[in-house]
């Protein structure tokens, strides 16, 4: 009786498990397509650059043409800006230190497509050490399986919170207080957030992310966002419950193990799917953050695209 009750629970588990691997691993491969390239925007855009106060950048860039404004009170900023001035505001991380070439020309191409939204990408330029390097780690995947990989399916970009674009005029009228969940918005509008990566922002550390998981709450618009066909929006619903990487690595490797233990001919399926995950994963770190001793060991699938801009801009 007992073994029917394991039998049914390992199944179950199995099941869920393949599909979420199946689901990551076609993410994993997507990212490593070419992103579009957007043509040469026809009009003259502005664009404000909010950074916190501390900020290093207005000095690093005091020669480049970039309109900085640092700010205590980040909505008060935003409703202060202009809409005659200024038709995109950007944020930019309080750890921020670099940006790439062509930063804003790459951005103004997008808006000038009709992209209202934009993430970029976040480098962590500092990853020596482990606790640094599993951060850059743990963001790469992120960047890979949930904004470049879903945006080469038409899906919206998961949002940082930080290091994005958007349109004032939207922002100013959507954003009602400093607590306004900008992304939430954006997706229960179903407009559409691209994800550019070849346009880097390097931080110091990882970014703060201000939209913190509430659970209840996200899968409460679940079943509205697939009776209004909002695809995006649920795509990153079940982004949001899956499991962080290491957590999910974890928890296969444990019940691997547990099976094993109890009936070794049921764990072939599981090392099979614990090997899966491992490539899934692998798949989702670009070759900067692979490294040996000596030399850096390039991947099956290389991001050449990221490679070429971090050759680009000098840490």
């Amino acid at each position: 009786m007992i073994d029917s009750y394991i039998y049914i629970i390992d199944g179950l588990i199995f099941f869920c498990t393949g599909l979420l691997l199946l689901y990551l691993f076609v993410m994993a491969v997507a990212s490593h397509f070419k992103h579009i390239t957007y043509p040469k925007a026809q009009k003259t855009y502005r664009c404000a650059i909010l950074v916190p106060e501390g900020s290093l950048l207005p000095e690093i860039y005091k020669e480049e043409s970039y309109e900085f404004i640092t700010y205590s009170d980040l909505y008060q900023a935003i409703n202060s800006l202009d809409q005659e001035h200024y038709d995109l505001v950007l944020f930019l991380s309080h750890t921020a230190s670099a940006l790439s070439p062509q930063f804003l020309d790459k951005i103004y191409n997008a808006y000038d497509a009709g992209i209202q939204a934009v993430q970029l990408h976040t480098v962590i330029e500092n990853h020596k050490g482990f606790r640094n390097h599993f951060c850059a780690i743990r963001e790469e995947i992120k960047n890979s399986l949930c904004r470049a990989g879903n945006t080469q399916f038409g899906l919206s970009s998961y949002l940082l919170g930080t290091n994005m674009v958007i349109d004032l005029k939207w922002l100013q009228k959507n954003m009602k207080s400093s607590k306004t969940n900008i992304e939430r918005k954006l997706f229960r509008q179903n407009i559409y957030i691209d994800y550019l990566p070849d346009v880097i922002v390097y931080c110091q550390s990882a970014p703060v992310c201000p939209y913190r998981k509430r659970i209840r709450k996200t899968t409460s618009y679940l079943l509205p966002s697939i009776f209004e066909g909002n695809w995006s929006f649920c795509n990153r619903i079940v982004q949001q419950l899956i499991p962080s990487p290491l957590k999910l690595c974890i928890f296969v490797s444990i019940w691997t193990l547990l099976i094993t233990i109890y009936n070794w001919t049921l764990s072939f399926g599981w090392w099979i799917a614990l090997f899966g995950l491992l490539i899934t994963y692998s798949l989702a770190i670009p070759d900067y953050l692979v490294e040996d001793k000596k030399k850096k060991k390039h991947s099956i699938w290389r991001k050449k695209h990221l490679n070429n801009e971090l050759k680009k801009t000098p840490a």
